[in-house]
């Protein structure tokens, strides 16, 4: 392994680290520290990888906070009553830190991003700015720093825990006053903690422009958080805000600066009425929300102030502020999801504390020990939620305001459920580059795909809640996918049910440019000829679930497979195709039907150079396949397969 990533050139190398970096960093629950040690140890592999791996190793600082009580189990081998055993024993906090290595290898001015994460509980703000101190992280100079990554995950089991520490940076000891002698209560955090830990971040890093930040919702923090007051008082630096909350907290502020152009905003639960800033319009250049309901969307966001140093910074003609129009003028990229939400919950509550007010009205219970008590594992409140449902807020609702994207390029949309029909009228949809629409059969009842005309990359993910119309809907979806146009060069379909999807019409299927096609749905192999014969440009194709047609009996010999491939029309399918990507991991597929399928498929594709399985497929396939190249009779038919680079 060593001698092959030796002799691969710098730059496969840089983006194979790139990939591996950038996914570890945006999954749900990353782990930062756990990356950077992997990181390391990819450096001490060879030379070459030390080269590409040094500048990440150099360029993110990590304080990041475990229960290594829980973290040292292995959760996937754990039942949910042994892995809540184990969360129950002595919590064993540690710090870890890569500080020391940073400042003995004189890399502080390679420094632009620190992380600060916890995965135990909730912090208090106290105990991170002791941690800090002791360590010094104030005494350098960290005004290369521009990017501030803020992880708080709170463990509920273990949050209302005493905590007993045992810190760890690099191998050396690191003890916190504070985490020492708190217990974790449920009294209200003091608004000093927030001040102090905000001042603190804000001095010894006073060029961050950016911020990411994930946050576990915490009864004791109400609207607020542990950053809250460094988003206040640094919120005139930032030009990115990735801000992802239990709930959306205030900022004391009612319009966010105009000078931030990338803006995400994401609630892990669903709220009709959430209460955030306005959002200056113009100046953002990439916009996520994600949980935001529909009614009164464009209502959120308002024009440049009149006034404003970012008006007219690109020396084009002013935007002139209209009540009724709301001007994105700058902005390429909207990724919008949307879900509906269960119920009002007002500023700075959560749907826990809604549920818990509401059981001790209902119930009378005097005493708040009593009432929770009562709450916990009674099987009425999980249906409350459900009762309160209502669809209302997925429609689309606006005072009269509406939206202009001039330069809007990729759109974005998740519903579940939604109607895409309303959002789509307010985008500009002939000048979109790539679309990707998720959401059950009802957000795509209605929606009209044609006259994209400059659509070059579309991605349509659809699921069934209803079994009952599910193939009819099934096969409306699948043409109205294949009938986009020709101008479409990538496309992603994705069909969740369990019917067969029948192929559509050949007057049907317009998408005939398309070069790469991505196709997961029970479209069956005996359909496959005919679709590829339908896309005459098709490069690549990536089929997964798949239908696999049951071979006849005489096939299961060399001799009877070539006489099926004689008796069958062998003329080619496809000239243009080059890579194939089938679905082998079905279940009840057999060894016989994996070979059977794929093989009628590629034996007419005399264009296809790469094969993409699992390895232990492959060298299957290969076995079955090599005693039809002593048959005269078959050769022409597969003699390209000798060729074929088969990969994983």
């Amino acid at each position: 392994m060593v001698a092959s990533l030796q002799t691969l050139p710098k730059q496969i190398i840089d983006k194979i680290l790139e990939i591996c970096h950038s996914k570890a960093s945006q999954s749900y629950h990353p782990k930062f520290y756990k990356l950077h040690r992997d990181f390391r140890e990819y450096a001490h592999l060879c030379h070459s990888l030390r080269v590409s791996a040094l500048p990440y190793l150099h360029r993110r600082l990590v304080f990041e906070r475990y229960n290594m009580a829980v973290e040292g189990v292995d959760k996937l081998g754990l039942s949910h009553e042994e892995l809540k055993t184990a969360k129950k024993l002595t919590p064993q906090i540690k710090w870890l830190t890569n500080l020391r290595t940073v400042v003995e290898s004189q890399s502080i001015d390679k420094v632009t991003e620190v992380v600060v994460s916890t995965f135990d509980r909730y912090p208090l703000p106290e105990d991170i700015l002791a941690a800090l101190q002791q360590l010094g992280f104030e005494k350098h100079d960290w005004t290369n720093v521009t990017f501030l990554y803020i992880n708080f995950k709170s463990d509920y089991e273990l949050d209302d825990k005493d905590i007993s520490l045992d810190e760890e940076n690099d191998g050396s000891a690191l003890s916190s006053p504070a985490d020492a002698a708190a217990a974790l209560t449920n009294e209200w955090i003091p608004d000093e903690s927030f001040t102090a830990l905000g001042t603190y971040l804000d001095t010894a890093m006073p060029n961050v422009d950016s911020l990411w930040m994930d946050e576990n919702r915490c009864r004791r923090v109400g609207p607020r958080n542990a950053m809250s007051s460094y988003v206040m008082d640094h919120l005139d630096m930032f030009k990115t805000l990735d801000l992802r909350f239990a709930y959306m907290p205030t900022f004391g502020v009612k319009t966010l600066p105009a000078q931030i152009t990338r803006l995400t905003l994401s609630v892990h639960s669903a709220y009709d009425y959430i209460d955030i800033p306005r959002i200056v319009a113009p100046t953002l250049t990439s916009l996520t929300l994600i949980s935001i309901p529909l009614n009164y969307l464009w209502d959120r966001f308002c024009n440049l102030p009149a006034g404003s140093a970012n008006s007219n910074s690109n020396g084009a003609a002013p935007v002139v502020a209209n009540a009724n129009t709301v001007i994105f003028s700058e902005l390429r990229k909207l990724e919008m999801t949307f879900h509906v939400p269960y119920r009002s919950v007002p500023s700075g509550k959560t749907e826990d504390d809604l549920m818990w007010e509401r059981y001790r009205k209902e119930n009378g219970s005097e005493s708040v020990a009593e009432a929770d008590a009562n709450y916990k594992g009674n099987p009425r409140l999980k249906t409350i939620s459900v009762k309160e449902r209502t669809p209302k807020f997925t429609q689309l609702k606006t005072t009269g305001r509406r939206p202009q994207f001039p330069k809007l390029r990729h759109l974005q949309l998740n519903l579940y459920p939604g109607r895409v029909s309303e959002i789509l009228k307010e985008i500009p949809v002939g000048q979109l580059y790539s679309l990707s629409i998720s959401g059950d059969l009802v957000a795509f009842k209605g929606i009209k795909l044609k006259g994209m005309n400059s659509l070059q990359y579309s991605s349509l993910s659809c699921y069934s809640e209803s079994r009952h119309r599910e193939s009819a809907h099934g096969n409306r979806f699948l043409t109205k996918a294949l009938g986009q146009g020709r101008h479409i060069r990538r496309m992603t379909i994705s069909a969740s049910t369990d019917y067969r999807l029948m192929l559509p019409p050949a007057e049907k299927i317009t998408c005939t440019g398309l070069r790469k096609l991505s196709l997961t749905g029970q479209l069956s192999y005996a359909d496959v000829p005919e679709l590829l014969r339908r896309l005459p440009y098709l490069e690549c194709l990536d089929l997964q679930r798949a239908l696999f047609v049951k071979p006849p009996a005489t096939v299961r010999t060399t001799e009877g497979m070539a006489a099926h491939m004689l008796a069958t029309d062998m003329r080619p399918i496809s000239t243009s195709l080059v890579k194939f990507i089938p679905d082998v991991l079905l279940r009840n597929a057999t060894d016989d039907v994996v070979f059977y399928n794929i093989l009628m498929v590629i034996a007419r594709v005399p264009s296809l150079r790469e094969l993409k399985m699992f390895s232990f497929y492959s060298t299957q396939f290969f076995r079955e396949l090599l005693p039809l190249f002593k048959i005269q009779k078959v050769l022409p038919y597969i003699r390209h397969l000798a060729a074929l680079d088969c990969t994983e």
